[in-house]
């Protein structure tokens, strides 16, 4: 080490006995760090100097540190900082006015001549499911930043030292004064990233001294990983091992060898190389025939690893009842098969599976238990860490926007590409200045949204305009759920730009709309033309000739109509009450004549139904009373409606011959056609659109089971509000629309 230079166990021992150097500290805790701010004030509480990493803070140099605080926190403050100024070293945490926490240390010094206080803030991280996560690891473990001071601490660290907060403390505080040198020393290889295993003792709450291994770990250039394992007992194994040794040298000699093989099991970095290791440690040991490795994931039990035969079925249940006993699994007879639940933190999370000759000794059995506690707690940490890692390049290297907000609109966090996306590239600090809803064109889509979150706890696909830094519309698609951080509900989502995409669709619907009209009404003046070539002499077989023509050009200009019905399906969301006794007034009135012609009687029964839709609730019934007069060979048709609690169903029944029951599940399909029928087969399949797109349901009956008398279609759809003299206008249904399109 050159000279000048110094290690980080020298460092805190600095600060811990050399008050006057904080600076040297803070100066390399600041590089440790992105979020430390090291600050200096003068006896009256002034800031004298802040910098946040190399940038200084301008704008509070002056100004008292109680006017940055939340009001609630300046009393406290007021105390430590007079405290302070007495010679003792605080270590607090603060909320300022803007809502953020900062851990802070601070203690008095003197620079050249003026007596003041020397500190650091750090602001407070969250990790959301990663936190989670490990709070469920079964082992003590924590994550300190680069100089030991405690940032995140789970339940098993704070229940094997007897302390309720960790949090603001150093991982110094609670080791051994003896074990200090050697665990700062793991500390500086550890950050010369040769992860170490050390053996030591920390003091619990209570001062008792509790022998541990404890791991460390460097992740990411940026924080320590400490994993701490009680020994306490492995040594009572080893003891009594000890004790029996005396007749047993040779047998005890290779189960305590054993015993450092699986110990080995901790070194593994990866899922895969711990799983090898596992089944290769299984096979030495029990001489099995074959053994696997499954594992828990999403309700499934899944074969991660095997030797051997791969086994078929596993029994679960029996696993399961085994691990509630703290026990094995233990199938003798024709075939021997063993099976030792995994389990951490109480939760089962897998099995280990062998199958042997013989049965397992008394011996077998407890090495057998203490490999499966070893794999399954191994199995959690390497997992436990590969999704810190995981998370953070995630978020990192997304195409997409990720997100975190509270409900009330501030910005937690971002990934590069939402800032990116919304313009603020390299200014992610003020992007986080500003409320949420402000990146919404209409704020009132941000309440929208919000409303459908609280509702349902997800949005899906939720689209609107947006507004970039630089004042930009953009189309954008989002998604998002509600999760917990810190016990405070945040927000938490996916943002896509697709203005591109947007774009693309509206040209298209352009073009298309643009397309048909110029067919239709070069269709219409074909048929003028071919009406004028008619009026003249022409022979028998030329008129059948024109008419068959007219006829063509005629179904051509209605499938268009059909094309622009589906489109303004697709396009057309609002509803409002639809009055059916007058849509089907309307619809009989038009087919009249028709049905009169092949001597087929209509009845209705008025019912004073009224139904959610639009003006195409008319093309429904329009559709199917055609379908029903060309088609049934009937000579009645009935219609009537009846009404449950959410809606009406509305009944077109026919005498005629009816549906084939093979054909039954076709007739609503893209393009089927009846026999004989010249039509485009869209008709049944816009009448099912247009209900779909209503949140109703149709059906056909037919057949002997259903209904013999003929056929009979069922369309059920939702109820509307009661019909009124003052909304009387809202309803539609009083102007025919019957084969009509309004270009």
């Amino acid at each position: 080490m050159e000279k000048g230079e110094r290690s980080l166990g020298e460092a805190i021992n600095e600060l811990r006995s050399k008050v006057a150097e904080l600076s040297n500290f803070v100066e390399i805790y600041s590089i440790a760090t992105r979020n430390s701010i090291m600050f200096n004030l003068d006896r009256k509480g002034d800031f004298i100097s802040a910098k946040k990493g190399d940038s200084p803070l301008r704008e509070i140099e002056g100004k008292s540190f109680l006017s940055v605080l939340k009001e609630g926190e300046r009393k406290k403050a007021a105390e430590n900082f007079m405290r302070c100024l007495e010679g003792e070293r605080v270590s607090t945490s603060v909320e300022t006015k803007d809502g953020k926490t900062f851990n802070v240390v601070a203690m008095p010094t003197t620079d050249a001549g003026t007596e003041g206080i020397q500190g650091i803030a750090m602001e407070e991280t969250r990790r959301g499911e990663f936190e989670e996560l490990f709070d469920a690891i079964g082992e003590a473990m924590c994550i300190s930043d680069l100089l030991g001071n405690i940032e995140m601490a789970n339940r098993p660290f704070s229940s094997l030292l007897g302390y309720e907060n960790i949090k603001s403390k150093n991982i110094f505080d609670f080791i051994d004064d003896a074990s200090s040198p050697e665990i700062r020393e793991g500390v500086r290889e550890a950050l010369a990233g040769r992860r170490q295993k050390k053996e030591a003792y920390v003091v619990a709450a209570d001062r008792t001294k509790i022998p541990v291994e404890i791991e460390i770990s460097e992740v990411n250039g940026m924080e320590l990983l400490f994993r701490i394992t009680e020994t306490r007992y492995r040594n009572r194994i080893e003891r009594e091992i000890e004790e029996i040794s005396e007749k047993k040298d040779e047998r005890l000699q290779d189960f305590k060898e054993k015993l450092s093989m699986i110990s080995e099991l901790d070194g593994k970095t990866s899922l895969q190389d711990l799983y090898d290791a596992a089944i290769r440690t299984i096979m030495k040991f029990f001489d099995a025939n074959s053994c696997f490795i499954g594992m828990f994931s999403e309700g499934e039990f899944n074969i991660v690893a095997y030797h051997g035969d791969k086994p078929s079925d596993v029994p679960v249940d029996g696993i399961m009842e085994a691990a509630s006993k703290n026990g094995l699994y233990e199938i003798y007879g024709e075939e021997n098969h063993v099976y030792a639940p995994l389990s951490v933190h109480k939760k089962v999370t897998g099995a280990i599976g062998l199958k042997l000759d013989s049965e397992l000794s008394d011996e077998d059995v407890m090495l057998l238990k203490i490999l499966a506690m070893y794999f399954a707690k191994s199995a959690a940490y390497v997992s436990s860490e590969f999704s810190l890692k995981s998370y953070r390049e995630t978020m990192s290297r997304a195409v997409e926007g990720m997100y975190r907000t509270t409900f009330d609109g501030k910005i937690v966090k971002v990934n590069p590409a939402f800032a990116r996306i919304f313009g603020y590239e390299g200014r992610e600090k003020e992007l986080k200045k500003i409320n949420a809803e402000n990146l919404f064109l209409n704020p009132e889509d941000r309440k929208k949204f919000i409303g459908i979150l609280e509702r349902d706890g997800v949005v899906q696909h939720f689209e609107t305009k947006y507004v970039t830094r630089n004042k930009k519309v953009i189309f954008g698609r989002e998604s998002a759920w509600i999760i917990n951080d810190s016990n405070e509900k945040m927000i938490e989502g996916m943002f896509q730009d697709i203005t591109h995409e947007m774009k693309m669709e509206e040209d298209a619907r352009f073009y298309n709309s643009l397309l048909r009209h110029d067919i239709y009404n070069k269709n219409e003046i074909a048929i003028g033309y071919i009406g004028l070539l008619k009026s003249s002499d022409l022979s028998e077989k030329e008129r059948k000739i024109i008419d068959k023509a007219v006829r063509a050009i005629t179904e051509g200009n209605k499938l268009i109509e059909t094309v622009k019905k589906l489109e303004i399906i697709r396009e057309k969301k609002e509803m409002s009450n639809i009055n059916i006794d007058n849509i089907m007034k309307q619809v009989i009135e038009h087919y009249a004549e028709e049905a009169r012609k092949r001597d087929i009687k209509i009845s209705y029964e008025p019912s004073g139904a009224i139904v959610m839709g639009n003006e195409l609730v008319e093309d429904i019934f329009s559709n199917l009373l055609k379908n029903s007069i060309e088609h049934s060979y009937g000579q009645h048709i009935k219609i009537y409606a009846k009404d449950d609690d959410e809606g009406w169903s509305i009944f077109m029944e026919d005498d005629g011959v009816g549906i084939p029951e093979e054909e039954k599940n076709k007739i609503f399909q893209q393009g089927w056609k009846g026999q004989g029928s010249t039509g485009s087969g869209l008709g049944l399949y816009l009448v099912k659109k247009i209900v779909d797109g209503f949140g109703g349901k149709i059906w056909v009956e037919s057949g002997e089971d259903e209904y013999p008398e003929g056929c009979r279609f069922v369309v059920w759809l939702k109820k509307g509000g009661i019909a009124t003299k003052k909304n009387r206008s809202e309803i539609i249904g009083n102007e025919s629309r019957v084969a009509r399109v309004r270009w």
